[in-house]
């Protein structure tokens, strides 16, 4: 049960933790106004439409170790004026009150006030002394970051003067230390590039995609495409989209690096593509999250801030224009309650809002600051040297009043936290000391992917595994008690052969309750009826694997031309056409002719898969293919070759 108070944390230090209460605490639901910005990073955009958007409050006046945020034109608000709104929330700092994890990078993130209502804002580190710095808005309108002029030092105390009512800090003033970060010392895990086995797809349109091959082994109906980013086992890694039945409709192939979690989300309301690129060392990622429009054009680079690289475990965009990322940080910290030196070095689990158009970091939160690594079913190293991963976050769910759904695959719990108090933790799903009695069938180990798809109903991904904790994984669906304090399985659906995923894995939510599932590091995805009937199943070359799955319908239109290429097949000839990326095709026309002036329609064939091969009853000069959508319609051109 969750203890009231200041609780001891096994390091010396003491962590905030939320009262018990007969009636589990869940704040109403309401719009994301307030809390919609935990960001951290910087972020390259592609044109400026997005930067344009900025308010227009830019600038700030200097003091010593001070900033005050001001108009353009006006002058610093004074007395009553610096009071957020009669009937508003408290400010959401980050760093936060008492935190022990800052970054000596770290910004001040000050989220849920009106920009020029800010005032003077005051910093003093214990030893490094006054800092001055910049103010910089959020492009959202609530809330600006303090930018230090220079980084703290490790281990100081850091003192935060504001006039603001801050959460955790009525009375607008508050400390947080900066922590002793480490180097991390880990291997990269990117296999070996290996393109010419069984397996890879070859096109003579496309050399060098290089996919792994899709099999499907059974589909009975539906709509949508899948999105899948294999690792790189076999074939080339990177983001790719695959129709229903297997044939492949667009793939980055990615040389130097990986993709994870590949997904169709939202920004600026229009459809977009997101995934994590970058290293994987050990489990985790380092990198960036990229946004890529219906032409697969990048049109921004989300990088996590406070001096912390992207993990590759979660990436949600808001309709408010911020981006939720997961990081990771080494640090120095008493893992004794674990078997490990007080001394020890333990992984932060990080969650960071990101303002996409300003890079600003508008929230952070991390594990160190609200879970004890005695809450890990891991044993900590005994020597000083290596990291203690206890928690491993691997995903974030946003809901609709601000709260965050927390997954840490280390602790088998997933955890409600609250950005408005201060990031404490309201409630604890599994793991050591549930807030909840545990159902028949709803206990979950090494879990992946916890969502929540109606109130108080969370679907979760049952790796059960790495150790072993059950013969097969599992999709699951958990109802909650809030009253009762209790979870109850609803459903549980299992693989069509046995599975046991030692790591990754995801449950989507597709139509009227049916569910879209990636079966880990297996290399097979499945969907699943209402009822729980299979409905499809396909698997990547044995060895490879997603992290994720996800079905959705796309329509894309490269900005790229189709490409073609031309072979002799006396007495005529073939034509090989393609286009990466295009999800509209019904036809192919080939156009030939002596001059590349003058070319006329000589064949045609209907678009069935990636690379389509169109006989030619003679061999012309010259050839271009158009790609005609379902009405006919050219939607697209080769460039003219000769035959």
């Amino acid at each position: 049960m969750l203890k009231s108070g200041r609780a001891a944390r096994g390091n010396g230090e003491t962590v905030s933790a939320r009262p018990t209460s007969k009636v589990l605490r869940r704040r109403p639901r309401r719009a994301l106004a307030v809390l919609a910005a935990l960001v951290t990073g910087s972020v390259g955009l592609a044109g400026s439409a997005v930067l344009a958007a900025r308010p227009a409050v830019a600038h700030a006046t200097r003091a010593a170790g001070a900033a005050t945020f001001a108009s353009p034109g006006s002058a610093a608000p004074t007395g009553t004026d610096l009071a957020p709104p009669a009937g508003s929330h408290a400010v959401i700092a980050s760093p936060e009150p008492g935190s022990l994890t800052a970054s000596p990078t770290t910004q001040i993130s000050l989220l849920g006030v009106r920009p020029p209502a800010i005032g003077t804002v005051t910093v003093i580190g214990s030893r490094s002394g006054p800092h001055p710095g910049r103010m910089r808005a959020y492009s959202t309108g609530d809330g600006a970051s303090f930018l230090p002029d220079r980084p703290f030092l490790a281990g100081e105390t850091v003192t935060v003067q504001t006039h603001l009512a801050i959460a955790g800090a009525p009375s607008g003033t508050f400390r947080f230390t900066v922590a002793r970060d480490l180097p991390l010392r880990m291997k990269s895990t990117r296999p070996p590039l290996r393109t010419d086995v069984s397996g890879v797809d070859h096109f003579a349109t496309a050399p060098g995609l290089d996919p792994p091959h899709v099999t499907v082994s059974r589909d009975s109906g539906g709509n949508g495409d899948f999105f899948l980013a294999p690792k790189g086992t076999t074939g080339h890694a990177g983001p790719m989209v695959v129709r229903a039945d297997g044939t492949l409709v667009w793939f980055d192939p990615l040389r130097h690096s990986e993709a994870f979690d590949l997904n169709v989300q939202r920004y600026h309301g229009a459809p977009v593509l997101t995934w994590f690129q970058g290293e994987v060392i050990d489990g985790h990622g380092q990198g960036v999250d990229i946004i890529a429009n219906t032409s697969y054009k990048t049109v921004a680079v989300v990088r996590a801030g406070n001096g912390y690289q992207a993990d590759l475990h979660d990436f949600q965009l808001t309709a408010r224009g911020t981006a939720l990322v997961t990081a990771f940080q080494a640090t120095r910290w008493n893992t004794s309650s674990m078997g490990g030196p007080t001394d020890g070095t333990a992984l932060d689990g990080i969650v960071q809002e990101i303002d996409v158009a300003t890079g600003l970091v508008m929230y952070q939160w991390d594990s160190l600051d609200h879970v004890p690594v005695a809450s890990s079913l891991f044993d900590a190293p005994k020597g000083a040297g290596p990291t203690y991963d206890y928690f491993h976050i691997n995903s974030i769910d946003a809901l609709p009043n601000g709260d965050l759904i927390v997954s840490a695959r280390n602790t088998s719990a997933a955890y409600l936290v609250d950005p408005a108090d201060a990031g404490g933790v309201l409630w604890q799903l599994g793991g050591r000391h549930s807030s909840f009695t545990m159902g028949p069938g709803s206990q979950f180990w090494f879990q992946h992917d916890v969502r929540e798809v109606a109130p108080n109903e969370l679907t979760i991904f049952d790796d059960a595994a790495a150790p072993a904790r059950e013969p097969e994984s599992r999709a699951i669906l958990v109802r909650l008690d809030l009253v009762h304090h209790s979870a109850t399985l609803v459903r549980a659906d299992l693989p069509p052969t046995p599975r046991l995923a030692t790591a990754l894995g995801n449950v989507q939510t597709v139509g009227a309750g049916s569910l879209v599932v990636g079966w880990g590091t297996t290399p097979y995805y499945s969907q699943y009826s209402a009822s729980g009937a299979l409905l499809y199943d396909a698997s990547l070359p044995v060895g490879d694997d997603s992290y994720r799955e996800y079905r959705y319908a796309w329509h894309a239109t490269p900005t790229t031309k189709p490409a073609v290429v031309v072979s002799s097949a006396a007495p005529g000839a073939v034509v090989h056409v393609s286009w990466n990326g295009a999800t509209d095709v019904a036809r192919w026309q080939v156009l030939g002719g002596t001059s590349a002036a003058a070319l006329l329609p000589e064949a045609s064939a209907n678009h069935t898969t990636f690379e389509t091969a169109i006989p030619v009853a003679r061999a012309s000069g010259f050839v271009a293919v158009e790609a005609l959508d379902a009405a006919g319609k050219v939607i697209g051109r080769s460039p003219t070759v000769r035959a």
